[in-house]
């Protein structure tokens, strides 16, 4: 629990007690606390490449609401305490949505300052969560949204921040690529049927009649209609590793159905590997594609089929735009932007 002594207070993080001096530029730590339950959530694998940019520059802690899947377990996230004397408590506190349960650990926490994530579209639960922070903590958050889109749906000022992705992995990918000749259209997703247009479905059974390649990684949930259909193949998700899974399409083909992509990194993942995108123009991510250069926004069923039509046949255009593709996640995502994100959360 957060002691007070004077102008020293001890604060614990991780198990480890941390004396810090109050002051304007004490390395206060910051406290980040997500739902850290399924490793197959793009919401929540910003956070932790968050902690490892801010290494060495500020003390970081990650916590979860729910019980932490080992894949983030290995990251150093822990689960919240019901009670004690260990938990999120002084320092800076960063709410990585409003998905996370805002329970009594908020009263007890008494952070110096709140940074508060928009990353999903419900603005009841934003609301709910902003009186909630001012009523436990005294304290109005700071509002950070992934997309200039999440921002004026709600009309509220604060900070346009893109998630944080580290290209490494997927950059090589864009290096090692090479022709095999058949053509593969793929995806990426949590496995759940709201993730996929309606539309697809006839989508890719046109393009299996046409010889194209499908490969649809979190598509077990599209089993009744396409499970039977000679091209098209199901997995489940996480069923291969993403950079594993990118290098092995042509074009990336990314739409939802009812769920619109708040900011929709994996579309950034694949543009990092090379990949040219063929993606619904209602998401978060197609703020950082320029129509026709490094991808192809498509509105409706008749210009998804045109755009996938136009790179299955042309080679030159396929590696024209892959190329541009990860120029742009690049500049978006490269080291140069990881700094000034990360310079946002140090003291």
């Amino acid at each position: 629990m957060l002691r007070h002594d004077g102008s020293v207070y001890l604060s614990t993080c991780g198990g480890t007690d941390i004396i810090q001096r109050m002051g304007p530029q004490a390395n206060t730590p910051l406290h980040i606390v997500g739902r850290f339950d399924d490793p197959h959530t793009g919401a929540e694998r910003s956070l932790p490449d968050l902690a490892e940019a801010l290494k060495g520059r500020r003390t970081t802690c990650l916590w979860s609401d729910l019980p932490v899947d080992p894949f983030f377990a290995a990251q150093g996230v822990r689960q919240l305490p019901s009670a004690g004397h260990d938990g999120p408590f002084g320092g800076s506190l960063l709410i990585g949505g409003v998905h996370v349960q805002l329970g009594d650990w908020l009263e007890q926490a008494r952070p110096q300052h709140v940074t508060l994530r928009y990353n999903l579209p419900n603005h009841q639960r934003l609301f709910d969560a902003i009186a909630r922070i001012r009523a436990a903590t005294d304290l109005d958050p700071e509002l950070v949204f992934v997309s200039r889109a999440m921002q004026l749906s709600v009309a509220l000022p604060g900070r346009v921040e893109p998630s944080l992705i580290r290209l490494e992995r997927f950059l090589e990918v864009a290096l090692e690529r090479a022709d095999t000749g058949a053509i593969t259209v793929g995806r990426i997703s949590r496995d759940v049927i709201e993730k996929h247009d309606p539309q697809d479905v006839p989508l890719y059974r046109m393009l299996a009649a046409r010889g194209v390649r499908v490969r649809i990684m979190g598509g077990m949930c599209l089993s009744p209609w396409l499970s039977d259909v000679s091209g098209v193949e199901l997995l489940p998700a996480g069923a291969e590793p993403v950079p594993r899974f990118l290098a092995s399409l042509d074009v990336f083909l990314y739409r939802t159905g009812s769920f619109i992509e708040p900011y929709g990194r994996v579309v950034l993942e694949a543009m990092a590997a090379g990949l040219p995108v063929v993606v619904a123009a209602n998401g978060g991510y197609a703020e950082q594609i320029t129509p026709g250069v490094d991808g192809f926004p498509v509105r409706n069923q008749e210009e998804t089929l045109h755009a996938l039509q136009l790179l299955v046949l042309s080679r030159d255009l396929r590696h024209r735009t892959g190329a541009a593709a990860r120029n742009r996640a690049i500049e978006v995502h490269g080291p140069q932007a990881i700094a000034l994100l990360a310079s946002h959360y140090l003291d």
